[in-house]
Order: C-alpha cells, then sequence, then structure tokens
C-alpha cells in the first residue's frame, strides 16, 4: 500500500512538473509573439505607408472596438482631406459638379466596409499590467480605394438626388399653376415656395419661351407675381366690447385675385398675418374670399401679411428639410396696406355668390324659412342658443350646440341666403362663421342648414369650398339628384370629423369597409357584391379599429378640421349609383396636421351612403390609378 502512494505522489509531482514546463513555455512564447508584435507596430509607425491606431483596456473586446473605431476616425479624416484637395481642384475649374457631393462624404463613410485592416496584439494583463493593449493599421494604398469607392458611390447618390429635386421642382410648380387655377392662392404660394426651396443646391432649369432659364428664378418672380395679384379690402367694421375696461375692432375683409387676364376672383384659401396694432397675429385662414381681423383700437390702416412660407405640420418632412435649408426669401409683395377708413361701420348684407348652384330650379318664396334663419342668427350672436330651440329637430339641435361651442363660434358680417329644394329638404346656404381656438388657431366655415318638409331644421355642416362644390353641381351629366346627394355626404362627412360625431361614421362605413393606408387596392371582395381588381401592396385597419382610433382623436384634440379641393368623381361604368371619390383633403387638428388625396367608395344606393373603400395617400395619383371604377359591379 505504501509502495503504491508513493508511486501515485511521484506521478503527480512529475505530472505537475510537465505541466509546469509547459505554462512557462507557452509564456515565453506568448513574451515572444509580443515583443515581436511590438517591432513589427513600430516598423509600421515609422514606415509612412500606414495608417494605423491602438488602444488599452481591461476588456479585449473594448481593446479591439475602440481601436477599429479610432483607424476609422482617420479615415474618415483622410477622405476629408483628399476630397477638400479635389474640391479646390474642380472649383478651380468653374466646374462645381462635385462639391456636393464630398460635402457628405463622412456620412458615406459609414456605409463602406473597413475589413482590409490588420491586427497586432501588443500587450495582455499580467502582474505589472492589467490592461489589453490592441493594435490596428491598414495601408495608405487601402485608404485610397475606400476613398474611391466613397467617391463612387456618393457621385450615384448625388446623380439620383438631382433627379428627385428637379421632378419634385417641377411637379409642384406645376400643382401650383393648378391651384392658381381654381383661385386656391393659399395652396399655390405653398407649392411654388416649395418649389424654391427644392432648388437650392441643384442645377434645375425651365424652358421659357425657348430660353433655358434657372427654375429659381422664375420661381421667385412668380411668386412676387401671385403675391401682387392678391387684393384686401375692408367690408365692414365694427367696434365689440370685450370686457368693461376693454373693445376691439372686428373688421370683415374680402380677400380677391386678379392675374391680370380678367375680373377679380375672390380667393378660395389663404393663410394671413396681420398687425393689430400691437403686434403680427396669425389671421382666420380666408375661405371663399372672406375672413376677419381683431384690431385692438381704430384705426386708418393696418398691415395684412401673405404667408408662404409653412411650419412641420403642413409640409412633407424631406421638403420641409428643404426649406429649412434655403435662405429665407423675403416678398415685399406679401405686405398689404389695408385701409380702414373708407369701409362701413356696420356689417351689411352679403351680396349672393353666383356658383354652379344657380343651375339648381328653386321656388320662388323662401321668406318664412329665411326669417328662421335670422332667428339663428340672433341665437348665436347674443349665445342664446335655447330660444331657438323649437326651430330644429332634437338630432339637429344636438349638433347645433356642438357647433357653437366648436371653438368659440362667431358670425362673419351679415349673411345672405341661398335656397334650393332636394326632394321634400331645402339646402339653405349660409352662415359665414370663424371658430377660435387656444394658441390663436382660427378657421372660417361657412354652416349650410336643411329644412324639413315641416319647415325645421335637421341637419347642418360645414359648407364645401365654391371650388368644390361647382366641381360637383357643375357635372350635367348626372342626374340632380346624385349631384346633391354627393355634395351634401361630403359636406356631412368632414363635419362629422369636426364635431366628433362617431354615430355617424359608424353608420357610414360599410361593417366589411377596406381602410386602407397607402395607395393601391389589392384584390379582394367586399360586402354587397363589390369585386375590387388588382395587385398591389396596401395595409389596411377594420371599421372596428378605425372607429375606436378615432374616438381617442375626438377626446384628445380640441379641434379637427377638413377641408376638401381639388375634386374629382367617377361613376361605376354600368350608371349604377357607386362614386369613386378623389379629393385633397386639409386635414388640421391642435396636435398634427397633414395634406395630402382621400379617395372613397360610396354606395349612393340606399337612404344612407355606405363607404366601402377609404384610402388616404401623400401623392395625388389618377383615379384610375388609384382604383378602376370599370371593377366595381
Amino acid at each position: 500500500m505504501k509502495n503504491l502512494s508513493e508511486s501515485i505522489a511521484f506521478f503527480m509531482k512529475r505530472f505537475l512538473l510537465t505541466v509546469l514546463l509547459g505554462l512557462v513555455a507557452m509564456t515565453s512564447q506568448a513574451q515572444q509573439d509580443i515583443r515581436r508584435n511590438i517591432e513589427i507596430a513600430n516598423k509600421i509607425k515609422t514606415s509612412g505607408k500606414y495608417l494605423y491606431a491602438e488602444a488599452s483596456s481591461d476588456s479585449l473586446q473594448d481593446a479591439i472596438n475602440d481601436a477599429v473605431v479610432m483607424l476609422g476616425q482617420q479615415i474618415v479624416t483622410k477622405v476629408t482631406v483628399v476630397t477638400d484637395m479635389e474640391m479646390k481642384e474642380v472649383n478651380s475649374g468653374d466646374d462645381i459638379t462635385y462639391t456636393e457631393v464630398y460635402n457628405q462624404v463622412s456620412k458615406v463613410f459609414s456605409d463602406v466596409q473597413l475589413s482590409d485592416y490588420q491586427t497586432l496584439m501588443l500587450a495582455t494583463p499580467d502582474k505589472k499590467n492589467r490592461f489589453y493593449t490592441y493594435f490596428v493599421y491598414i495601408s495608405r494604398e487601402k485608404v485610397n480605394e475606400i476613398v474611391e469607392e466613397i467617391k463612387e458611390r456618393e457621385a450615384e447618390t448625388e446623380a439620383e438626388r438631382e433627379k428627385k429635386a428637379v421632378e419634385d421642382v417641377k411637379f409642384y410648380y406645376s400643382e401650383a399653376r393648378k391651384a392658381l387655377n381654381d383661385v386656391r392662392i393659399g395652396d399655390a404660394l405653398k407649392y411654388l415656395y416649395w418649389s424654391y426651396a427644392l432648388c437650392n443646391g441643384h442645377h434645375v432649369t425651365f424652358d421659357e419661351k425657348g430660353v433655358k432659364m434657372p427654375a429659381d428664378k422664375v420661381i421667385e418672380t412668380f411668386i412676387d407675381k401671385v403675391l401682387g395679384g392678391v387684393s384686401v379690402k375692408v367690408t365692414s367694421s365694427e367696434n365689440v366690447k370685450i370686457n368693461e375696461f376693454q373693445s376691439k375692432v372686428v373688421a370683415t375683409l374680402d380677400v380677391t385675385y386678379n392675374d391680370g387676364h380678367g375680373p377679380a376672383r375672390r380667393v378660395t384659401n389663404l393663410d394671413f398675418e396681420y398687425h393689430d396694432g400691437n403686434t403680427y397675429r396669425p389671421g382666420a385662414r380666408v375661405r371663399d374670399g372672406v375672413t376677419q381681423t381683431d384690431l385692438q383700437y381704430e384705426m386708418e390702416e393696418f398691415k395684412f401679411r401673405c404667408i408662404y412660407k409653412y411650419d412641420s405640420s403642413e409640409t412633407p418632412k424631406d421638403i420641409y428639410e428643404a426649406v429649412k435649408g434655403a435662405v429665407d426669401k423675403k416678398f415685399a409683395s406679401a405686405v398689404k396696406s389695408v385701409k380702414t377708413s373708407d369701409s362701413p361701420t356696420k356689417p351689411q348684407p352679403a351680396k349672393p355668390r353666383l356658383s354652379a348652384l344657380d343651375l339648381i330650379n328653386k321656388k320662388a318664396d323662401y321668406s318664412s324659412l329665411e326669417n328662421v334663419m335670422r332667428s339663428v342668427e340672433t341665437a348665436i350672436s347674443t349665445r342664446a342658443y335655447d330660444d331657438v330651440r323649437s326651430l330644429f329637430t332634437d338630432e339637429a339641435f344636438a349638433n347645433f350646440k356642438r357647433l357653437v361651442k366648436y371653438g368659440n363660434a362667431s358670425i362673419i358680417g351679415q349673411p345672405a341666403y341661398d335656397f334650393l329644394d332636394f326632394g321634400e329638404t331645402t339646402i339653405c346656404r349660409s352662415i359665414p362663421m370663424r371658430f377660435m381656438f387656444r394658441n390663436n388657431k382660427q378657421f372660417v366655415e361657412n354652416v349650410t342648414f336643411r329644412f324639413n318638409k315641416n319647415g325645421k331644421i335637421e341637419s347642418l355642416a360645414f359648407t364645401l369650398s365654391k371650388v368644390a362644390m361647382d366641381d360637383i353641381i357643375g357635372n350635367e351629366k348626372w342626374e340632380r339628384s346624385s349631384r346633391l346627394t354627393l355634395m351634401s355626404f361630403l359636406e356631412d362627412y368632414q363635419t362629422a370629423y369636426a364635431l366628433g360625431d362617431i354615430d355617424y361614421l359608424e353608420s357610414i362605413f360599410s361593417e366589411k369597409a377596406l381602410i386602407i393606408v397607402g395607395n393601391k387596392v389589392e384584390r379582394t371582395v367586399l360586402s354587397d357584391g363589390i369585386v375590387i381588381r388588382g395587385n398591389v401592396k396596401y395595409d389596411t385597419i377594420s371599421k372596428k379599429n378605425y372607429i375606436e382610433r378615432m374616438k381617442t382623436h375626438f377626446n384628445t384634440k380640441e379641434y379637427i378640421n377638413l377641408n376638401f379641393t381639388d375634386t374629382e368623381f367617377q361613376r361605376a361604368s354600368n350608371g349604377e349609383e357607386f362614386y369613386g371619390i378623389r379629393v385633397r383633403q386639409e386635414y388640421f387638428s391642435s396636435n398634427y396636421g397633414d395634406v395630402g388625396y382621400l379617395f372613397l367608395l360610396v354606395d349612393l344606393r340606399k337612404e344612407l351612403p355606405v363607404i366601402h373603400v377609404r384610402a388616404w395617400q401623400n401623392d395625388k395619383l389618377p383615379l384610375d390609378a388609384l382604383f378602376g371604377m370599370t371593377d366595381v359591379y
């Protein structure tokens, strides 16, 4: 037993000795490797042929990462130095093609794979040292290859940017001209300024009578011309008591546009600021030529300044970045001096405005209904709403109360009424009203009232803009009833969002409605035998989720305001009362705003309209590109 124990002890000592000698040999080899690495690193540092970096850390991975990052930073610096030199050479030849290319090289570098560097370990933790030291290097020849790769990539990227900029400039310039035809001066100025800002840093030209001209100069001149065509006149002014200490002068304005080729036309929309005697403040967006200002005291004249540069809530993100980076161009023609001394001191009856509605047959006498409307006017002005309770149906009076509470409503001037008959309903247009919210956000809307056969007001809605209304009523190919139904539907739709009427929205959306977030419709089958063809991607939400989303919006937003312009309609090819409706929708709320195109597929065959498809998109597409009405049956 003793001999066995001694044998085991002998072999254990021999094993441990062998291991110890192996470790000593390994340590010696590691030390030799590190000494060799240090010698190589020193040669690299003095050769002048390499970029290098070294970093130390108590973590090997951190030492590696830090060294690689430091090497990368040197390469970025190297790239910048090289490109700065090349930029000077390029500019000296009066050719600035590559200037923008090299302004962005450091950003593009992050996309280049840094994989051809070499590594050396210079130190590992021991009794005297507790850090890893890592050394990385790359040849200057390889750096030059990276520089060339960056140049090629950035040149390709810049070419794409240049192409898109040219397309966007011309697109928005074209959209501005279309808006100008509809006297949508606010939209025209917005699009023109976008075009102007997008020219910045790009070589864009327009062909002007056979001569190529810089686009920014052409647009600048055009903006100035549009602003110069805007005229503002005070139609009435009235002293309004604010409290026992203060009053204000409420001035009603008529805003028109004349392009020099015909009579002046009332402006469909325009945003502006005005000087109230103390400071500039936002005005209520002009609606069909009408708006109001609140002056601090009686003034012989005041300044009215047209807005053409918008904030991020009304500007696509990529364009807003361009607008922020562009020179803040000032147009003297944007400012108008508006005289108040020649205006009547009290509101005057508004003159009826001719529109396509005048093509619709009317009765001879609406005096009794006009008396009702005068009573409603008085109730709004005095806030004695219950005095006119008997003039409404229950549902209509509930909506009336919602409306007058929406934005501290007040009447503009003295309305002139226009009546027309639609079956057993008589439509009365309209009371112009101003709605004011916190942060001085304001809207002007015309409010339509509808009477039932018993002479009671059965519903009310924000009136479509004159442009949108004329698009519908002026289409004489359709039956009168279809035109009026379509017009009333769009008015009710935009009003439901403003007043938070979730019950109405639930009633008009089909249970299987296709609610699309995107551009086009994929093949699917809807209710009531409606088949939609097409094979493109889309994102949808269910009616239930959409209604829940809208409930949240209504509960959390002080206001929602929709405005429709640039309308286009298409009827089903088989003559059924199905309509594809594409409108330019301005959506504004207390914390969000956007402008885009809304498409609705509406079934008007039943008593109430039914929406089967709702799609919103950023860009304008032809109706057939969005949805083929020939595919509805």
